[in-house]
């Protein structure tokens, strides 16, 4: 009677954990915490931003229509602006987290036109710092974008191009949450 009961009570905890594995196989991914910290920022925004390039500054508003894609795992981010002497500004943003490198990536196709992909790591809980390095002209490009995110309802950044031969273009613009996405 000992030994049947000791099997079955074997028997009864192998199920156990093989049903519990189960679950934990079927359990779906979950997002990491560094991408967390940019998918919260699904909504509108708009903000008062600058180009600075040539020796002139150009002020206009930033709109930025955000929303999470891929099941939390990232968030796009549609950009417009008017610009004053250079017209409509439009820009599609994919910004996803690669847990392999740690490092948030931020991959940029514009109407000026270009085609970037940025990627930087997360410098603290707030602030990351996103590179890009490519060709213009024949000439190296580097691109960085540091970006601050103060709370779900603001953050920041600042965009610097560089390329040989000429100066820098700089482009800033500080965020703020107008209403919920639209799409």
């Amino acid at each position: 009677m000992k030994n049947v009961r000791a099997s079955l009570v074997a028997v009864v905890a192998a199920a156990s954990l093989a049903a519990a594995t189960r679950v934990h196989a079927q359990m779906p991914p979950r997002p990491a915490p560094e991408i967390a910290r940019i998918t919260a920022l699904a909504g509108a925004f708009e903000g008062e931003a600058t180009l600075t390039a040539g020796g002139r500054t150009l002020r206009f508003t930033l709109r930025h229509d955000n929303r999470v894609i891929a099941g939390g795992f990232g968030l796009e981010s549609i950009e417009q602006a008017d610009v004053p002497g250079m017209g409509r500004y439009e820009a599609a943003n994919l910004i996803g987290f690669d847990t392999g490198t740690k490092r948030l990536h931020l991959l940029t196709v514009s109407n000026d036109p270009y085609t970037h992909d940025h990627a930087g790591p997360w410098t603290d809980a707030t602030h990351v710092t996103l590179r890009y390095e490519g060709m213009r002209d024949g000439k190296k490009l580097v691109e960085v974008i540091p970006m601050e995110v103060l709370n779900a309802d603001e953050y920041r950044f600042r965009s610097t191009v560089t390329v040989p031969g000429a100066g820098p273009e700089v482009f800033v613009a500080d965020m703020k949450r107008v209403k919920t996405a639209s799409r």
